[in-house]
């Protein structure tokens, strides 16, 4: 802090400061002399938790100040537009030319997915589809195929786009969203930010411009032991193939998909591979009513894919039929 030295090169976050504010003012300290001067920024979502809670004790008004302002800066540290074009709006000020051959996004230092036109006709559609009157919350859910009761009560489930980025997780799609309205193809209107679709999205969506959408970031994931045991002996694809047709009853009835069946009660179908009533009553969380409601279309799947497959089936149970 209060640093005065004009040959700074460079200016290193281990951390997302709290604001553009500060992060501005605190990467400014480099370069003063006009020579090149870099600046790196380590951030994660758990950046956003800490500075949160530390906000939590905030009167409302500063509080609320501080949640914009915060979410601000996560959108500038996930997003993939122009950082100096970024920082210039965010003070009221434009740059006047497309790249500024400076920063992470312009020199090509990220990686982007290969099929960005698609996935953003995918997330513009969505927006149309729910007719521009949603934020980018409740979008995201729907295009991961949450079943969150808004979206079932609204029939937003119903929707050709329901669900159709629901190999990302809700993180990935929200940055996104934010990444096109950056770049313009989506705005944010009103108090409650609700997303309509640009003259540039509709470009977007007739594939006459392509936009950038930077790759998930890839993490290696710890996996409990209980977790690896929870999996042994199940065949992963059968395990899909009856989550797709829990997902289908579940859309048909109107109802939350664990309702038909518990993820523990698919996976034990996939791990003993029931080829009758009797051996599909041995499986975990199967009763005698879910049997009667779901068994036939239950058996039928599993006997059609361990057929496909030539898997043996009725393993673990008492009695081989």
């Amino acid at each position: 802090m209060g640093i005065d030295k004009s040959n700074v090169r460079y200016v290193i976050h281990t951390g997302m400061p709290k604001s553009l504010e500060h992060y501005q003012q605190e990467s400014g300290r480099a370069g003063r002399d006009g020579l090149e001067a870099e600046c790196c920024l380590f951030y994660s979502g758990g950046d956003y938790g800490i500075w949160k809670s530390l906000m939590r004790d905030m009167p409302p008004e500063a509080q609320k100040i501080a949640m914009v302002k915060l979410s601000g800066m996560y959108s500038y540290c996930a997003g993939g537009a122009c950082r100096h074009r970024a920082i210039l709006r965010y003070f009221g000020q434009d740059l006047d030319k497309d790249d500024c051959a400076a920063c992470d996004i312009c020199l090509g230092e990220l990686d982007c997915v290969d099929d960005a036109l698609v996935t953003a006709q995918k997330i513009l559609s969505c927006i149309v589809r729910l007719d521009q009157r949603f934020g980018g919350g409740y979008t995201a859910l729907v295009l991961t195929g949450s079943e969150d009761k808004r979206i079932i009560e609204n029939d937003h489930n119903k929707l050709s786009t329901y669900g159709l980025l629901g190999d990302y997780s809700r993180r990935t799609v929200r940055d996104w969203i934010e990444q096109l309205t950056g770049q313009d193809y989506i705005e944010k209107i009103g108090e409650y930010n609700v997303l309509n679709v640009t003259q540039k999205g509709w470009a977007v969506l007739k594939g006459k411009e392509t936009p950038r959408l930077l790759k998930p970031a890839q993490k290696p994931v710890k996996i409990a032991r209980v977790t690896v045991d929870s999996w042994e002996g199940v065949d992963n694809g059968l395990f899909d193939a009856l989550r797709k047709l829990r997902k289908t009853i579940a859309r048909k009835k109107g109802i939350p998909a664990y309702i038909v069946f518990g993820d523990a009660a698919l996976r034990d179908m996939a791990r003993r591979k029931p080829s009758s009533i009797e051996a599909f009553l041995e499986v975990k969380g199967v009763g005698e009513k879910k049997c009667r409601q779901y068994g036939k279309a239950m058996l039928d799947t599993i006997k059609d894919y361990c057929r496909a497959n030539s898997l043996q089936m009725d393993a673990g149970t008492s009695k081989v039929l």
